[in-house]
């Protein structure tokens, strides 16, 4: 099961129930090899570690290490928190091993009491045919399904298809026909380790348009901090690499700018308690050295990612990360442009932070293509003009996020406008066509910025952090507001003031997340207002946790 938290642009951070265990997203699974434990992993807690992965094919091949796995998975690795097994597939790839047997693979993780399991799935190249890749992807069906036929467990669906956007689509569609718990994108490690970030970031998000959205994606085989926060931002919600371990028996010293070889550095770079009071010339153990730096940047990095989420601003570490390549960058602006519609409907529409520009890929962020969208509501007869929006109605001049941007080079300055034409051009831009003629405006004293609008009653407040309108239950009867339409056993509970949780939504038109809507029963009638936590389709999707958080 899985529950959504918080989201910042098609990033988000959830609760991922693993069996008994529970761990929080975005997460990475850290590879373990039984024949090579530099780092044991009852260890790994200390680094921020909740997950491992292990190769069951290793284990199952070597008789040693499969008696000992036998007798328990988390025993053998002395590890008390869950468990992912891998199968097999990188196998094929790097070492052309053809031996692997699905069934027996599965039954053999079933039997080492693995949390999270894996079918064989067929690795596809990048320069597999088109052919090849279909027959792959054929195959890789059918092994999931039957997976699904002989385990109970959390299960795993890898999606294959090489670099064929169409066969991903329909490899996501025959996945979703197993009801696995998360998905797993496939094929990527040779696109990572040549660079092709934009082909990489094109597969994943064409994943996304084509899986549940209440359904973790994880993205396999990416273990580089460099690509976190893109590949976050884009849709992954698990990572999983060795890049910790190969990177430092190479003399590879991590960053979230990239590699240095060992050998290079002067000094560290970094403040992890590996790096703090040391320098190049006193370390000893190389290897084991750069293994624990490497792991504490991982978890640094995937840290820095979810609280980014939490205060609206991964867009702007994304921003920053990816000018450490112009790969990245790349692969940034010409995905954020191609899928900005779909984007666009995964991302809050208002933010408690700033927007920043930050380049010309600035332009194709959900805070710019909505806010355009909308001011085609919005008729005026005075304008003022805004990089990167156009000619806004100086009503809005308060409204997110036009007040709340920083763009180099422009003057920060509110244009003034009366106050009862700003609620009207605000609500205009909200939500379109409304019945609000006479009102009263209630000014607050301290700032000079509207408070309430009521007539007889109270009609709705402008929030002091966006400027947008916040309409009350009866200000809702004056308003085409989008509506959430609930069954019949939620109505009690929301007319005592509860929240709306998904599994009770019934219907969700064109909403976006932080959007104000109604929620409506049946046949219409208003049982509240308040904001929505996840947008139409998700709303359709998600058995677990809430849709709209009422006041």
């Amino acid at each position: 099961m899985f529950e959504l938290l918080d989201r910042d642009a098609n990033g988000r951070t959830g609760k991922f129930t693993i069996g008994k265990k529970e761990i929080k997203t975005p997460n990475i699974a850290i590879v373990i090899n039984p024949n090579r434990m530099l780092v044991p992993p009852k260890e790994l807690k200390g680094f921020g570690a909740d997950l491992i992965i292990t190769n069951s094919y290793i284990i199952y091949r070597n008789q040693k290490l499969r008696e000992k796995a036998e007798k328990g998975l988390h025993k053998f690795l002395n590890w008390s928190g869950p468990i992912y097994t891998d199968s097999g597939t990188f196998q094929m790839y790097s070492q052309n091993v053809k031996d692997i047997n699905s069934e027996e693979i599965i039954d053999f993780q079933e039997k080492i009491k693995s949390d999270i399991i894996t079918p064989v799935d067929m690795f596809t190249l990048p320069d597999d045919s088109k052919e090849t890749a279909r027959k792959k992807l054929k195959e890789t069906s059918k092994r999931i399904l039957s997976a699904r036929g002989l385990t109970k467990k959390t299960l795993n669906a890898p999606i294959q298809g090489g670099l064929f956007l169409d066969l991903r689509k329909k490899a996501c569609v025959e996945a979703k026909k197993s009801n696995p718990d998360l998905f797993s994108i496939g094929g990527i490690v040779p696109l990572m380790e040549q660079y092709r970030f934009r082909e990489l970031c094109d597969i994943i998000l064409t994943c996304k348009q084509n899986l549940p959205f209440s359904k973790p994606v994880h993205a396999f085989g990416a273990g580089h901090p460099m690509v976190f926060s893109l590949l976050t931002a884009f849709g992954c919600d698990l990572f999983d690499s060795a890049m910790y371990s190969i990177a430092a028996r190479r003399g590879g010293y991590l960053t979230t700018n990239g590699t240095h070889q060992f050998e290079n550095l002067t000094e560290f770079p970094c403040s992890c308690p590996m790096c703090a009071n040391s320098n190049p010339r006193d370390v000893e153990n190389k290897e084991e050295f750069l293994t624990k730096h490497n792991l504490y940047v991982t978890f640094q990095e995937i840290r820095t990612i979810r609280q980014a989420i939490k205060e609206d601003s991964l867009w702007e570490l994304v921003q920053s990360r990816v000018r450490s390549h112009p790969k990245l960058l790349e692969a940034f602006e010409y995905n954020l442009k191609k899928y900005k519609r779909f984007i666009s409907k995964h991302d809050n529409i208002s933010k408690k932070s700033a927007f920043f520009y930050s380049g010309k890929e600035s332009e194709y962020r959900p805070e710019v293509i909505l806010a355009k969208e909308r001011l085609k509501k919005v008729k005026s007869k005075r304008y003022f003009t805004k990089k990167p929006f156009g000619r806004i109605p100086v009503e809005l001049s308060g409204v997110y996020p036009f007040s709340q941007s920083i763009i180099p080079g422009e003057p920060d300055k509110r244009v003034r406008s009366k106050p009862e034409e700003a609620v009207k051009k605000t609500i205009e831009y909200q939500f379109g066509k409304h019945k609000l003629k006479k009102f009263k405006v209630e000014i607050s004293r301290k700032t000079g910025r509207i408070r309430r609008v009521y007539s007889d009653k109270l009609l709705g407040t402008i929030r002091s952090y966006d400027g947008l309108f916040l309409p009350t239950k009866e200000g809702a009867n004056f308003i085409d507001m989008k509506k959430v339409v609930v069954d019949d056993d939620a109505v009690p509970f929301v007319e005592n003031g509860k929240s709306v949780f998904a599994k009770f939504v019934k219907s969700a038109k064109g909403i976006l997340p932080s959007e104000e809507v109604s929620v409506v029963d049946k046949k219409g009638r208003i049982l509240a207002v308040g904001k929505a936590l996840l947008n139409e389709d998700e709303m359709k999707d998600f058995n677990r946790g809430m849709a709209v958080k009422t006041r």
